[in-house]
């Protein structure tokens, strides 16, 4: 293949990818607005923040917040890579994109991972992170898959648990990090 023809194939898959979204978008607005299911994904994507607004440790808010969106940009990518391979899809969505779930990834598994390191700092951040990796993967996946908001195309919920697990542990380092001094001044 040369250039010229490389460059015409990527305009083609392009254009595919521009009408994929049309009907995503179509099935979006005529299907599934305000069906329940799409409230559900609506509350999993407004609820959680409502919630860490309420309860969050205002004097460590940064500091989560900056977790928070270390975890929100590398599920956002996983999560990217496996729609992109045919792994899952998620069928009905707030925001009607063809890739990710913005309230799944953007807002239950960072607000949860923000809560757990918050809460309960003593416990060993492994077992924290065990349990929120099983959590997510045999009970989350499985339930946001019976309300149509996942589906497991290509995939084990098992790779799921490891994934949250090392999303959690990451999260967890990130919050231990010194390097929230102040910016000049005192």
């Amino acid at each position: 293949m040369t250039f010229q023809e490389g460059l015409k194939q990527v305009e083609k898959a392009n254009k595919t990818i521009v009408d994929a979204n049309e009907l995503i978008v179509d099935a979006t607005m005529n299907a599934f607005l305000f069906t329940w299911s799409w409230w559900i994904a609506l509350a999993m994507l407004v609820v959680p923040w409502f919630l860490w607004a309420i309860f969050r440790k205002r004097e460590s808010s940064a500091r989560l917040l900056f977790v928070g969106f270390i975890i929100m940009l590398l599920s956002t990518y996983l999560d990217g890579i496996g729609v992109d391979f045919g792994k899952w899809t998620y069928p009905v969505k707030v925001i009607p994109l063809p890739t990710i779930s913005y309230s799944f990834r953007n807002s239950v598994i960072p607000v949860t991972i923000m809560f757990l390191i918050q809460y309960k700092s003593h416990l060993n951040p492994f077992f924290k992170a065990l349990g929120f990796g099983a959590f997510g993967a045999f009970v989350g996946m499985p339930i946001m898959s019976m309300l149509d908001l996942y589906n497991k195309v290509d995939w084990a919920y098992t790779y799921s648990f490891f994934i949250f697990t090392a999303l959690f542990l990451i999260g967890h380092w990130f919050s231990r990090r010194k390097s929230f001094e102040m910016i000049g001044g005192k």
